[in-house]
């Protein structure tokens, strides 16, 4: 038995990573530009954008992708990509099944693993988020040439991805309609319209309104999406008279009313 396992791990080619800025984001994005026939994605929270970017290129390729989020997480994030990739066409479902032997609480999805074409694994604590790769102390693995480990992880991705749930395409509301809006609480919409008006506060956020007063319904966002937004080069002078389509959670925020808030600068586009 020892002689088969020293023989197993001879054989295989490993390659182990450490964040932060260990270069696991760099590696895992190698693999998917690789990939040749499917990539099957198991993750906690995938909030990354190279690495959701990597996954559309791959599709548009004519690569077979599946991605698999925790429910729970995937809607309480503002900023996670299940709706990023569903839009690209991507299959995406949401996993909410996993719940306590013990007492029936609620469980989350919590694996972070890939398998691509069937003859590569990543596998480790490493989230495919911004924080994993920059702030937080991950490990990830890519493991190949491993028949029985690629096997028993694609029938685990198999069991969950029947249990999972696919996304409901989001509604396009009226920002002007208050009435609709609130009847849409808690779901993820897009919204399009011209603002009223909008503006940046000294902390840096950016302020886009529709209507005047208290009822009325704001997009915000926070510092650090819109100093990206602004990176790429877009000119906020436009949000003065265009029309433009806004994604994201729609609260209804105890003090400020009817608001999407997020740091996610694909989430404010101009239309027209």
């Amino acid at each position: 038995m020892f002689l088969k396992m020293l023989l197993l791990i001879i054989s295989l080619s490993i390659q182990v990573f450490f964040s932060p800025n260990g270069g696991a984001r760099d590696a895992i994005l190698k693999e998917l530009e690789n990939a040749k026939t499917e990539i099957d994605v198991a993750m906690y929270i995938l909030t990354d954008r190279e690495l959701s970017n990597a996954l559309a290129l791959a599709k548009e390729k004519g690569v077979k992708v599946r991605v698999l989020l925790d429910a729970k997480s995937a809607e309480e994030i503002g900023y996670s990509k299940h709706h990023f990739l569903s839009e690209r066409t991507i299959d995406v479902r949401l996993d909410n099944t996993q719940k306590s032997y013990i007492d029936k609480h609620q469980g989350i999805m919590h694996n972070k693993f890939a398998i691509i074409d069937n003859e590569t694994l990543i596998t480790g604590s490493y989230n495919w988020t911004h924080s994993a790769e920059e702030l937080n102390a991950e490990n990830l693995l890519i493991i190949k040439e491993s028949e029985e480990l690629t096997r028993k992880f694609s029938e685990k991705f198999a069991e969950l991805w029947t249990k999972g749930k696919t996304l409901k395409k989001p509604l396009r509301l009226n920002p002007y309609d208050l009435p609709k809006l609130e009847k849409n609480i808690g779901e993820w919409v897009i919204i399009s319209g011209k603002p009223t008006n909008w503006s940046v506060s000294r902390s840096g956020h950016l302020f886009i309104d529709f209507g005047e007063g208290k009822d009325q319904f704001t997009f915000v966002l926070w510092k650090g999406g819109l100093t990206k937004l602004k990176g790429e080069g877009f000119n906020l002078e436009e949000l003065s008279d265009k029309e433009i389509e806004l994604k994201g959670k729609l609260i209804d925020h105890k003090k400020y009313g009817l608001e999407i808030t997020t740091s996610d600068p694909e989430a404010i586009r101009i239309v027209k």
